[in-house]
């Protein structure tokens, strides 16, 4: 699996990259994706690469929206700067038994609404996993974002993987979830790295195998990758 924070499609000069080709290069059967940007009006196939993606690959697109079609993108955002929908995203080639959108409010001085897309998963061996995708805030609100999120779903003993731009480095993010962190290394900013602020973190449950960060994809954060091994039956996502 991998994550990627896409940067709305756009490099540090605002320039756009190509979108598609690095989800696609990910290489990776479960991808969460944050900072996905939906212009309000497309006009063109390219417009939205995410959608391309999972399209031609065959995956399902799970996508949950932060701002609405009103918002304005800056310089830091599209490179059109036009309108449009900020998301966070989710394609997998696995079953998805259920999905729920959690709301996780706005930190101090943070415009955005922040949200972790919860999803159950099912492999072809019958297991089951928990996936969660989110970004969190940019404010010092994260860890607690991040403490509410998992206090709210650790009851429920399925294993678990969260993974995200969580905005905080790995020991505060470890220790704000008491989740075992796959990847270890700088992921911001993408061409000089100093902060791993993109994580992947697994419960009890899950047995983990490698995890990287991985070369600049145009984005601003490199993204990551991790695989697991066993999940209640599942051999390999």
């Amino acid at each position: 699996m991998a994550s990627f924070n896409l940067h709305f499609g756009t490099d540090v000069q605002g320039e756009p990259y190509d979108v598609a080709a690095a989800v696609e290069r990910l290489d990776a059967t479960i991808i969460c994706l944050q900072e996905d940007w939906i212009p309000a009006e497309p006009d063109r196939a390219t417009d939205d690469p995410v959608a391309d993606v999972g399209h031609a690959l065959g995956v399902t697109l799970h996508r949950a929206h932060l701002r609405s079609r009103q918002w304005r993108a800056t310089l830091d955002g599209a490179a059109n700067g036009g309108p449009g929908r900020l998301c966070i995203s989710i394609l997998t080639a696995l079953p998805v038994i259920s999905y729920e959108v959690i709301g996780l409010g706005q930190g101090p001085g943070d415009p955005i609404p922040r949200v972790a897309q919860v999803l159950l998963l099912r492999s072809p061996a019958g297991g089951q996993l928990r996936l969660i995708n989110t970004h969190l805030t940019c404010s010092v609100a994260s860890p607690l974002q991040l403490w509410r999120l998992w206090r709210r779903l650790r009851a429920d003993p399925v294993p678990t993987v969260l993974a995200g731009d969580l905005n905080m480095p790995a020991v505060v993010a470890r220790r704000c979830a008491g989740l075992t962190g796959l990847v270890r290394g700088a992921t911001f900013p993408a061409m000089q790295p100093v902060v791993q602020l993109d994580h992947v973190l697994v419960s009890a449950g899950v047995r983990a195998g490698s995890g990287t960060v991985l070369p600049p994809a145009g984005s601003d954060h490199r993204p990551v990758r991790a695989q697991l091994h066993g999940i209640n039956g599942w051999h390999r996502v």
